[in-house]
């Protein structure tokens, strides 16, 4: 059979067993987000954007995610069709659609709808990557000779700021995203990526699978993969669609396939619970690999936990930065205990001057505050949302200004986590004594903040993606305009963990990170096509110019770096081993991961928060997954026999594939054979080591002869 046909049918049974993952949806006794109620009873509200509050109508149009029970997405999404509004379904368990609140209770009412939850808005978390992980030698003679290029591989990319026609992408597509509000597919580039402001999905897909370009160094790691690019409005949603869109592309034309995810957001349950995060799993199996984003949060104390030691109250303050000059705050409390209990009473307060204000909904619902509290129905753990501006609720309390608080009163032996949203609206958790008089008098201090369990939620949540952190290959460099700059005093120095990187644990399962990949100071190509663009910047350090077209490499910093990094390199051994599993992934990452002062000394597959199970490795890696390959299962287009890793003493010779024997030779160039092995039956995975002591500085010929094909190469000994 053919191998692209085996691969595709092998792929549809895959399938077929993933969708039989039923989501968790519990019963509460809603059918919808609280969220939704003013709006279905008729008012309107406002509610906290990135630019100020926004007005909303019962007429207005919203993005919802709706669970289903399995395999009735399909028939919910056309009843909301057939009422006039756009939906689709995402998996057999979730639809995505547009619909006006006042048609919730219709839809709620079906049979087969389990639940009516609004959707999230995510963002993006913004030449010595190759070298650092082991990149360049899984490309290039000096280090490591391998046909693995990623070739048969595909790697989707979701993200905003795609410059199509940059030449590192070029010959690298048959099919791109057209809309970034759905999964639609066409066989064109679309002309421009409107949503481009600084080339984040630029310098992104470079990273991971950009082209060698003559006069630059600055490719990606898998150069031979097929690129999709799926420009995005971010909505969790949209990015659904688009992954079930990618998923099915790959499947369709028999490949493998690995989604990079450098995005995110801060708030939630941070157990990979959502409706969102359990239908993206749905999506994860052999040979379908999931990459995702920490996150840029270190060292913002945008969390902090709590377990009462009795029954007591405790009150948490939020502290809006110098930059937030609306005051906006958008949080949230989350109970530790899947029990389905409300076993807390959770509180927003305001306190201005001594006295403490604790408003109603409606004070809540008139100050332009969003709230919503009560189970959650996919975790079954106690929760409340808030997002508002401080300064209105005052005016709502006739307050002069205020300081906006939690106030939470729980039972001995139950568990608190509160985050806070810094990104788009600065704020910390900030300890502080207050004491109130009015209206009873007490006085007590707030609980300090931290930045620990801020796994980002929207992509590194969910359960089976690999999620990575960031560490830095280098901190400084010499830009277009001849300057040298570096980056020491904001993200740290070369080879120690990014300043930004967030940390574990996670409420999960999983131990997240994953591991650790360079995304500080990283140099990739820049989107000319941004808003933010200027040929002066100083992070500009290369100008390549290609049938008179000039294209720009520049540097970026963030997890959204590090993760194509770690793309990139599943590309290559799902190259190796298409069926590669997530739980491969991670088993491989947690053997192979490299540990050296700067992550600490481990056992070799002990966890950090901060670093995962170490910095990748690439050339490990790759062993381990051809190690992993089953008889029947081939490397995907690739003949050549081994792959050599070169280090200082010795060549490490890597047989790809099952050989009858092999004639490894080290010949002078006079012709005096100076080593020589002969191998019987060397198996895939299997690794002979060549050492290169004791022989005279030169030049020599080192040859592997197999049963089908040959191997020459030049090594220098010096």
């Amino acid at each position: 059979m053919n191998k692209k046909l085996f691969f595709a049918a092998a792929m549809a049974l895959m399938c077929a067993n993933a969708s039989a993952q039923q989501v968790k949806v519990y019963d509460t006794g809603r059918k919808w987000s609280q969220e939704f109620d003013a709006l279905i009873q008729g008012q309107n509200i406002k509610r906290v954007a990135a630019r100020g509050l926004q007005a909303v109508t019962p007429d207005s149009l919203l993005r919802i995610n709706v669970s289903t029970a399995e395999n009735a997405a399909g028939d919910v999404a056309d009843f909301v069709k057939q009422a006039g509004y756009e939906a689709e379904a995402a998996t057999d368990q979730l639809v995505v659609a547009n619909i006006p609140a006042s048609f919730i209770p219709t839809l709620a009412a079906q049979r087969d709808v389990l639940y009516v939850n609004k959707t999230r808005q995510l963002r993006a978390l913004m030449n010595n990557v190759r070298p650092e992980t082991g990149v360049t030698k899984l490309q290039e003679g000096t280090g490591l000779d391998t046909p693995y290029d990623g070739t048969g591989v595909l790697i989707g990319v979701i993200d905003q700021g795609f410059e199509y026609k940059h030449v590192a992408f070029a010959g690298r597509s048959k099919k791109w995203g057209s809309s970034t509000a759905s999964g639609a597919l066409s066989g064109n580039a679309p002309a421009a990526d409107n949503t481009d402001e600084v080339g984040h999905a630029t310098h992104v897909t470079n990273i991971a699978a950009g082209n060698k370009v003559d006069g630059s160094d600055y490719y990606g790691v898998a150069t031979g993969s097929e690129l999709l690019m799926m420009k995005s409005d971010f909505n969790d949603g949209t990015v659904l669609l688009q992954a079930a869109a990618i998923k099915k592309y790959a499947e369709d034309n028999g490949m493998p396939w690995v989604l990079n995810m450098s995005f995110g957001s801060n708030l939630g349950p941070h157990d990979g619970s959502t409706d969102y995060d359990q239908n993206m799993d749905k999506l994860c199996g052999k040979g379908a690999i999931m990459v995702a984003a920490m996150g840029n949060s270190g060292g913002e104390k945008m969390h902090c936990t709590y377990t009462f030691e009795s029954d007591s109250t405790i009150y948490i303050y939020m502290k809006p930065e110098s930059g937030n000059t609306n005051q906006a705050v958008v949080s949230q409390v989350w109970g530790n205990s899947n029990s389905g209990e409300k076993n807390l009473t959770i509180t927003p307060v305001l306190v201005s001057g001594s006295t403490l204000y604790t408003p109603t909904s409606i004070q809540l619902r008139q100050a332009g505050f969003t709230t919503s509290g009560g189970i959650d129905p996919y975790s079954n753990r106690q929760y409340y949302s808030m997002a508002g501006v401080v300064t209105e609720l005052a005016s709502a309390l006739s307050a002069k200004n205020g300081s906006l608080l939690w106030k939470i009163t729980g039972k001995k032996g139950e568990t608190i986590h509160a985050w806070v949203e810094p990104d788009q609206y600065p704020c910390s958790f900030t300890r502080k004594t207050f004491t109130i008089t009015k209206p009873t008098p007490v006085s007590f201090t707030t609980l300090a903040g931290d930045d620990n369990y801020i796994v980002g939620e929207g992509a590194a949540s969910v359960p089976q993606a690999i999620a990575v952190a960031s560490y830095n290959a280098t901190s400084s460099w010499t830009s277009l305009n001849g300057n040298s700059y570096n980056y020491t005093a904001s993200i740290g120095t070369a080879k120690a963990m990014s300043y930004f990187s967030s940390k574990g644990p996670w409420l999960g399962k999983a131990n997240k990170p994953t591991i650790a990949a360079p995304g500080g100071c990283i140099t990739s190509a820049y989107s000319k096509k941004s808003q933010n663009f200027s040929a002066a910047k100083a992070e500009l350090v290369q100008d390549v110019k290609v049938n008179g077209q000039h294209y720009y490499y520049g540097v970026m910093n963030g997890t959204s770096m590090a993760t194509p990094v770690v793309t990139g390199i599943i590309a290559l051994r799902l190259q190796a081993n298409p069926d590669l599993t997530p739980a491969d992934i991670v088993r491989i990452m947690q053997k192979t991961g490299r540990h050296d002062s700067y992550t600490g000394s481990r056992n070799p597959d002990e966890w950090s928060p901060s670093w995962g199970y170490g910095k990748i490795d690439a050339y490990e890696g790759l062993k381990e997954a051809i190690n992993l390959r089953t008889a029947i299962n081939e490397t995907m287009n690739t003949a050549a026999p081994v792959t050599l890793k070169k280090d200082n003493d010795c060549w490490k010779v890597l047989f790809n594939n099952d050989e009858s024997y092999a004639d490894i030779q080290v010949v002078s160039l006079g012709g005096q054979t100076v080593s020589h092995a002969h191998l019987n039956a060397p198996r895939h995975g299997q690794e002979h080591v060549v050492s290169l002591q004791g022989l005279t500085p030169g030049v020599y010929i080192f040859r592997i002869n197999t049963t089908a094909s040959g191997l020459t190469r030049k090594v220098v000994v010096r």
